[in-house]
């Protein structure tokens, strides 16, 4: 996912004093969804452009849960059949 923002304000280098982000380099960080990072694209004293590139890991978000579905149950998300459980079933209506 790709995120910009441009600021086009004189000074337009003050984005990244606002962002608190050097535009002069690349900033990277580890997230729990994956990795973060965040570059200027264009730097000039008319136009800055911010962005934000998120690396998301589908797997990696499946994987480290916490909880009851945990490592104990890695394969439940995979073979768990209970939220379709209902539809299988004879299905009967009653009014009253």
């Amino acid at each position: 996912m790709l995120f910009t923002i441009t600021n086009t304000h004189s000074p337009a280098a003050d984005l990244g004093y606002l962002l608190h982000k050097s535009p002069f380099r690349v900033h990277s960080f580890e997230q729990v969804f994956g990795k973060a990072h965040v570059f200027y694209p264009e730097t000039t004293p008319e136009r800055c452009t911010a962005a934000l590139l998120l690396e998301i890991d589908p797997i990696g978000l499946v994987r480290n849960r916490r909880g009851p579905s945990g490592e104990a149950h890695a394969l439940e998300q995979y073979v768990n059949d209970r939220p379709y459980a209902l539809m299988t079933g004879p299905t009967r209506l009653r009014l009253s």
